[in-house]
């Protein structure tokens, strides 16, 4: 009913703007532009939901199919934050990629990474706006290298941490009421990274704040 509910909103605010501006019932040029822009943002994010659906569907009958193949993932994870950063302008999130820009090939599937990434990017657009920033660094760490998304939002409580990848969960509704989910991002980004070798883990950032940490595969590439 949750995920039936999420698909929901957008279809109806998609139909709504569709139909005023098929109607010509708007005339400004200004305000045709705004309601363009909430149709694509609210078709960008069905996709996401539905994606997120057929990944879990496939996921949990052990039908996902992965084709894995050499990735520049900096260059990848650069091109992917690239199509969301008009959301985050609109949030307010000041984003930041550093790190080596050599070392980062891996044998991944690209739809797969850019699956993972694009639920981590919602996460931070969704929960963490009003830190005003993310951080977005590629390291090598004791378990190899890692992608960092670290944000200045509220962080999660010590008492959500270990269900924080569980199918469905949400950490706390004052905390999640005023945003849309299924509770289905992050569980399912940590299940195709460990599918192909990597892994997703979290983090409470010093200072406050959240730090996902996104491990590539080691082994399979120099």
């Amino acid at each position: 009913s949750n995920v039936s509910h999420e698909l929901k909103t957008p279809l109806t605010t998609i139909r709504m703007y569709a139909e005023l501006l098929a109607d010509g019932r708007v005339r400004e040029e200004e305000k045709r532009s705004d309601y363009l822009r909430v149709i694509i943002e609210q078709a960008q994010r069905l996709a996401r939901l539905v994606n997120n659906v057929l990944d879990f569907s496939r996921i949990e009958q052990n039908r996902k199919k992965y084709d894995i193949e050499p990735l520049d993932a900096r260059e990848a994870l650069v091109r992917i934050l690239e199509t969301q950063q008009p959301r985050f302008d609109e949030a307010g999130i000041r984003l930041s990629v550093t790190g080596p820009a050599e070392g980062f090939s891996a044998a991944l599937d690209r739809d797969a990474f850019e699956q993972a990434v694009l639920n981590l990017a919602d996460n931070a657009i969704k929960y963490a706006a009003e830190g005003k920033e993310l951080q977005v660094e590629l390291a090598s760490g004791a378990q190899g290298r890692e992608i960092r998304f670290l944000d200045r939002g509220p962080g999660v409580p010590a008492s959500h941490r270990g269900r924080l990848f569980q199918n469905f969960h949400r950490v706390d509704d004052s905390l999640t009421s005023r945003q849309p989910g299924t509770g289905l991002g992050l569980s399912i980004a940590r299940r195709m990274m460990r599918d192909m070798g990597g892994d997703i883990a979290f983090e409470p950032r010093p200072g406050g704040g959240s730090c996902f940490v996104l491990r590539l595969p080691e082994g399979r590439m120099s």
